[in-house]
């Protein structure tokens, strides 16, 4: 099934195991508030409120500099699917499902 407009769907990495956080690709962003506006983040039966974070990065090399944008979410294994949807109940919420 194809993801829904209102949603960011990501397999999770090593990487984001290790640090705590899930990735947002760049073509992405749009789905979430803008960066470093705080935003409920619902899963598990736990709400914590996060927000969009950066960092810079030259793993392309030093003439392709760029940011890697993340949410932290501690408590993600490798292999899992999050789901992040826009809740109808506001702009601020969002539901977190992991498969």
């Amino acid at each position: 099934m194809p993801p829904k407009k209102n949603s960011y769907s990501k397999k999770i990495s090593s990487e984001e195991v290790r640090e705590g956080y899930f990735l947002v690709l760049k073509n992405k962003l749009s789905t979430f508030p803008p960066q470093r506006h705080p935003f409920n983040l619902v899963g598990g039966g736990v709400l914590r409120r996060v927000s969009v974070e950066s960092y810079p990065c030259q793993c392309r090399g030093p003439e392709l500099p760029h940011e890697h944008y993340f949410v932290r979410w501690s408590g993600l294994k490798q292999g899992q699917r999050v789901i992040i949807t826009k809740s109808s109940l506001g702009k601020n919420e969002f539901q977190l499902t992991i498969e």
